[in-house]
């Protein structure tokens, strides 16, 4: 199959077919993805082509990669999911009037659970942020962020300050803008260091979100997790028809 040599980027080409394909079931759930080569082959495409459409489908939670073992569908992915979109300036406007209390920043290994939307070695460190933000009312969000080894060693502890917007700072940091975030929405039950530090009894339920940044090169910024208490979050979105 030839894609189109128009001025639509051919790895967005390729991508979209084969999100057509995912969606569509002709790849089933946890069945081995095509290998680069295949693909090549297949759309008479470069491997740096094939490579960046994959990256945007695993960025897109869409397949995920087993080291050592392959590309593979992920559970759910052809099941079509609203896609709510916002913008960089709308979470950095979020966080405005609260203040951060750092708990703890340390080399850590690689936390596997963004492994389905960012290539992460097991092998792999990063430096770790932990800190808790709190509104009037008291504490809001238990927040762990994951900084590239890379960053990790530019950053020291004593210069996040209370008013430190993250995303702002990594900018500054790396002197490049984001480009975006990948958020995903759910809900987790505190363990003993969120409960702790957002005053609830482990096992309360809470929300949980996730986001991976990147720059505007798609490479990543850093990673986020946080546990917020639902009384004191509050998450408005604003839909229209297009």
């Amino acid at each position: 199959m030839l894609l189109d040599e128009g001025p639509t980027p051919l790895y967005h080409q390729l991508k979209s077919i084969l999100e057509t394909k995912i969606r569509s079931q002709e790849f089933k759930d946890k069945e081995r993805f095509p290998s680069e080569a295949e693909l090549c082959e297949q759309f008479s495409v470069s491997r740096i082509t094939v490579r960046q459409a994959l990256s945007e489908l695993q960025k897109a939670g869409l397949i995920y990669r087993d080291r050592g073992k392959g590309t593979f569908v992920t559970e759910g992915a052809g099941v079509k999911r609203p896609v709510l979109k916002g913008s960089i300036k709308d979470l950095m406007a979020a966080g405005e009037g609260t203040r951060i209390k750092v708990l703890s920043y340390e080399d850590v290994p690689a936390p596997q659970e963004f492994s389905k939307s960012v290539k992460i070695a097991k092998s792999e460190r990063m430096y770790r942020l932990e800190f808790v933000r709190r509104v009037p009312s008291g504490p809001q969000g238990y927040s762990l962020i994951y900084f590239p080894s890379h960053l990790g060693k530019m950053i020291f502890r004593d210069e996040f300050k209370e008013t430190t917007e993250i995303i702002s700072f990594v900018e500054d940091k790396l002197r490049v803008k984001a480009r975006g975030a990948h958020q995903s929405i759910d809900v987790g039950a505190a363990d003993d260091f969120a409960a702790k530090y957002l005053s609830v009894k482990p096992g309360t339920p809470l929300l949980l979100i996730r986001r991976v940044y990147y720059t505007v090169e798609g490479s990543l910024m850093f990673m986020a997790k946080t546990y917020y208490r639902p009384d004191r979050f509050k998450y408005e979105i604003e839909l229209t028809r297009t």
